[in-house]
């Protein structure tokens, strides 16, 4: 395996109100938009697998990813947070005798970031590096870790990437994109409207469907 793509989606949402995962983009649930985001990045590389870690007990959204070419695993109830799930994944690809050159780390609040900067990302990438996309002078994600730090993510279940990238910071080299979506996380419905929303350039991640105020849609269980 020369690169594994990893979607961290086993959040509960608290901030937002409702599952996020499930807010409605165009008809599809965000969720979907950014694990095919992940696949379509993958098509363009070689011996790349995309892996989405979701809760312990999550029926709605295995059964949609399911119809996926993807690794569905499930990060253990407690405790929750990023580095649970990656340590998940990393354990995941031990097991399967995998050891890739790097592991690209995405979030699945993000569902407009462009298969092209995943691409650029991993392409960056190297065993003894920490790739960072940054547009405008900020850094994002999806960020992408070396084969050289995996044992690293296996140990900090209490943390997130942001300690690896204190703990290596010679090792991180920043990639610079010209996709302002790789600082867009979705963490409340006002960020949900701001994303749907043209900015200050005439550009949107996606046209509106929704205005302040009204109840987010969900395009699953309707």
């Amino acid at each position: 395996m020369e690169y594994s793509i990893v979607v961290l989606a086993a959040g509960y949402s608290h901030r937002f109100g409702s599952d996020k995962r499930l807010a409605s983009i165009h008809g599809e649930p965000m969720l979907l938009r950014t694990v095919q985001a992940a696949m379509a990045a993958a098509s363009t590389l070689q011996d790349t697998q995309v892996q989405v870690v979701l809760r312990a007990r999550d029926p709605v959204i295995s059964s949609e990813l399911a119809r996926m070419p993807v690794q569905v695993l499930h990060a253990p109830v407690w405790p929750v947070g990023i580095g649970t799930s990656l340590a998940s994944s990393v354990e995941q690809l031990q097991r399967q005798g995998a050891n890739p050159k790097a592991v690209l780390v995405c979030l699945g609040d993000m569902p407009f970031v462009e298969p092209e900067s995943l691409v650029k990302v991993l392409q960056s990438s190297e065993e003894d590096r920490i790739c960072v996309p940054v547009c405008a002078g900020t850094r994002g994600y999806p960020i992408a870790i070396g084969r050289r730090f995996l044992s690293a993510l296996s140990r900090l279940r209490s943390t997130g990437v942001e300690k690896v990238l204190r703990i290596y910071a010679d090792a991180v080299q920043d990639v610079e994109l010209s996709d302002p979506a790789i600082n867009c996380d979705i963490n409340r419905p006002d960020d949900f409207h701001a994303a749907m929303r043209q900015d200050l350039f005439g550009n949107s991640f996606a046209s509106p469907d929704t205005v302040p105020g009204e109840r987010l849609p969900s395009s699953l269980g309707q």
